[in-house]
C-alpha cells in the first residue's frame, strides 16, 4: 500500500472513530464529575439538616477518594481482563447508585458511607477509559483525544453549579443528590449500546479499515513491548522527577477540590444572593476553565513545551488564590472576579502532568508512574483539601485563611513542577536509535 494511499485510509477512519467514541466519552466523564463535586452546592444547607462542622463536611465530601484510590488501582488489573466497556458498564451502574442514596442519608455516617462507595465506583473509569482510548486512537492522535476528556472536568463543574443551583431553589438537598444520580444509570444504556467490545465489532468500520487499525495499533505495542523488556519499571522510584510529579499532583488535587467543592459554601458565606444565583455565580470559574484548557493544549503542542505550560499557570492559581483571599474578603465583585481568573488557570495543568511524564521518563517507568502518581495523588488531595479547608475555616471563621494556605501550596506545586528535570539514568534508559517517529508523533499530539 502506497503511503497516499495509507494517508487516505487513515482518515476515512479517523473521522468515524472520533465522532463514535468521543462524545459519549465527554459526556460520561462529564456525569462523573458532575456526581462528584455536587456536594458542593448541597454543603450549606446539609451541613445545617444534618448538623455537621466543617470539618466533618470536608470529610464527608473528602472521603470519596479513599474509595476511589482502591478501584483507581485495582482497574489497572482488572480493566485489561474485564475490558473497559464492561468495567465502566458496572462502574455506572454502581456510581448512579450510590448518587441516589447519598440524598437518603439522615446521618453524618450515612452520607460519609455513601461518599465512599461512590469513589469506590468511580474509581476505575479513569483508568478503563485511558486503556480504551489507547485501544481506538493511534499514538499521534491520542493527545487530542485526552484533551477533549479532560475538558470533561471543567465543564462536569460548569452545569454542577447552576443545575443543582435551580433544583435547590424548589426543592431540597436531598431530592439534588437523587435526581443527579439517575443520569448515570441513563447514560449505562447509551455507553453499552454506543461502545463496541472491540475493533473487530465495530460495525461502522468497513473491513478494510478495521484491519488496518488493528495492524498499526498491534505495531506500536509491539515498540512498546520491547522497551519494556530491556529494563525494570521499578527504577522509576529512583528518579527524583517522580517525587516531585507526586508532589505536584498531590498539591494541585488538593487546590482543586478545596475550592471546588468549598466554592458554593465560600460565595454564600459573604453574599445574600439566593442559591440559585450562587450556582451560576460558582459556574463562571469554570466556563473560563475550558477556555484555559484549549489555550494551553494550543500553546504546548505548538511550542513542544511541557514544564513551563505545566508549572506556570499552578503558580498563576497561587498567586491569586492568595491575593483573592486578601483583597476580596469582604466584596462579591472582587471575589467573583478573582476567582474566575483563578478558573482559568486551575485545570490546565492536570492534562499536561501525564505528557511532561513520558517526555522526561522512558516508557517503561513513564506509565507505572502515572499510576502512581495519580492514584497517591488523587487520595492525598481529594481527601485531604476538603477536609483541611473546612477546619481552616471553623480556626478562621471565614474562608480567608482557608484559600491562602491553598494558595500557597498552589505556588510550592507549581515550583515543584518547574524543578523537574530529566535525569541521567532516564537519558542512559533511552533507546539509542534517537526519537522514534511514533515518540515524535506523541509529542506533535500533546501525548
Amino acid at each position: 500500500m502506497s503511503r497516499t494511499s495509507r494517508d487516505s485510509q487513515a482518515s476515512t477512519t479517523t473521522w468515524v472513530r472520533w465522532l463514535r467514541i468521543m462524545p459519549v466519552v465527554f459526556l460520561l466523564y462529564t456525569i462523573a464529575y458532575f456526581d462528584r463535586v455536587n456536594i458542593g452546592m448541597a454543603l450549606p444547607s446539609l451541613s445545617k439538616d444534618l448538623g455537621l462542622s466543617p470539618s466533618q463536611s470536608g470529610l464527608a465530601a473528602g472521603v470519596f477518594f479513599w474509595g476511589y484510590l482502591i478501584s483507581f488501582l485495582a482497574a489497572g488489573f482488572l480493566a485489561p481482563r474485564l475490558g473497559a466497556k464492561r468495567l465502566i458498564f458496572w462502574s455506572l451502574l454502581g456510581w448512579g447508585l450510590f448518587a441516589m442514596l447519598s440524598g437518603l442519608a439522615r446521618t453524618f455516617e450515612q452520607l460519609a458511607a455513601m461518599r465512599f462507595m461512590l469513589g469506590l465506583c468511580e474509581g476505575p473509569v479513569w483508568t478503563s477509559l485511558s486503556l480504551l482510548l489507547s485501544q481506538w486512537f493511534l499514538r499521534a492522535e491520542r493527545g487530542r483525544a485526552f484533551g477533549l476528556w479532560n475538558l470533561s472536568l471543567p465543564f462536569g463543574a460548569l452545569l454542577s453549579g447552576p443545575i443543582s443551583g435551580v433544583v435547590l431553589t424548589y426543592t431540597n438537598w436531598h431530592v439534588m443528590l437523587m435526581l443527579e444520580g439517575l443520569p448515570a444509570w441513563v447514560w449505562a444504556a447509551v455507553w453499552w449500546r454506543a461502545i463496541p467490545r472491540g475493533i473487530a465489532q465495530a460495525s461502522w468500520l468497513a473491513p478494510e479499515d478495521r484491519d488496518y487499525l488493528e495492524k498499526r495499533l498491534a505495531s506500536e505495542q509491539a515498540e512498546f513491548a520491547s522497551v519494556r523488556a530491556s529494563s525494570d519499571w521499578r527504577g522509576m522510584f529512583r528518579q527524583p522527577a517522580v517525587w516531585l510529579l507526586l508532589v505536584a499532583f498531590s498539591l494541585i488535587n488538593m487546590v482543586n477540590y478545596g475550592f471546588t467543592l468549598w466554592l458554593p459554601s465560600a460565595l454564600k458565606a459573604i453574599s445574600t444572593a439566593d442559591i440559585g444565583h450562587i450556582g451560576l455565580l460558582s459556574a463562571l470559574p469554570y466556563l473560563a476553565s475550558i477556555a484555559g484548557i484549549v489555550c494551553v493544549s494550543w500553546s504546548s503542542d505548538r511550542f513542544r513545551e511541557r514544564r513551563f505550560h505545566a508549572g506556570l499557570p499552578l503558580l498563576c492559581v497561587g498567586v491569586l488564590l492568595y491575593l483573592g483571599s486578601r483583597a476580596g474578603a469582604h466584596s462579591v465583585t472582587v471575589e467573583v472576579a478573582a476567582f474566575t481568573l483563578i478558573g482559568f488557570f486551575m485545570f490546565m495543568t492536570l492534562p499536561l502532568i501525564s505528557a511532561l511524564t513520558t517526555d522526561i521518563l522512558p516508557q517503561e517507568w513513564a506509565i507505572p508512574a502515572i499510576a502512581f502518581t495519580g492514584g497517591i495523588g488523587n487520595l492525598f488531595g481529594g481527601f485531604v483539601g476538603p477536609v483541611m479547608v473546612g477546619r481552616l475555616e471553623e480556626i478562621g471563621g471565614s474562608f480567608s485563611l482557608a484559600f491562602a494556605v491553598l494558595g500557597v501550596l498552589g505556588i510550592v506545586g507549581g515550583l515543584s513542577i518547574l524543578a523537574v528535570r530529566r535525569s541521567p539514568a532516564a537519558h542512559r534508559a533511552q533507546p539509542d536509535a534517537g526519537p522514534s517517529p511514533a515518540s515524535s508523533a506523541q509529542r506533535q499530539a500533546g501525548g
